[in-house]
């Protein structure tokens, strides 16, 4: 059995106010999926590499859903090591917004759990 620390912060929709640790192996993997998809590159002193910096995707005008999906595939199978475990799918789609434009990014979770990231 594995444990890990119960880092969600108050503000996230599934925060549950007692718990110290985690021992659900789905939402472990969830958590790693949320702490290298919301880090940037170079922000993490012994990998620069980690982290996907999605933000930049918004900003260039060159980036295909694909490109992002790769990106955040490369990222989660390089940083969650409880990737092997759980088969999971990416699927990116770009809407345009009136300053920028807006990324969904989807991923589902061994077909029983999704989550979601909007970029804007």
């Amino acid at each position: 059995m594995r444990n890990d620390i119960y880092n969600r912060s108050e503000s996230d929709p599934n925060f549950t106010p007692d718990q110290l640790e985690l021992d659900d192996m789905l939402e472990m993997f969830k958590q790693q999926i949320e702490s290298c998809l919301f880090t940037s590159k170079t922000m993490v002193l012994g990998d620069i590499q980690f982290g996907a910096s999605l933000e930049e995707f918004i900003w260039s005008y060159q980036t295909t859903g694909n490109e992002l999906n790769g990106v955040v595939v490369e990222q989660i199978n390089a940083y969650c090591t409880l990737s092997s475990m759980f088969p999971y799918t990416v699927n990116t789609t770009f809407y345009t917004g009136s300053i920028r434009d807006i990324a969904e990014v989807n991923i589902v979770i061994d077909n029983r759990d999704k989550f979601n990231i909007l970029i804007s």
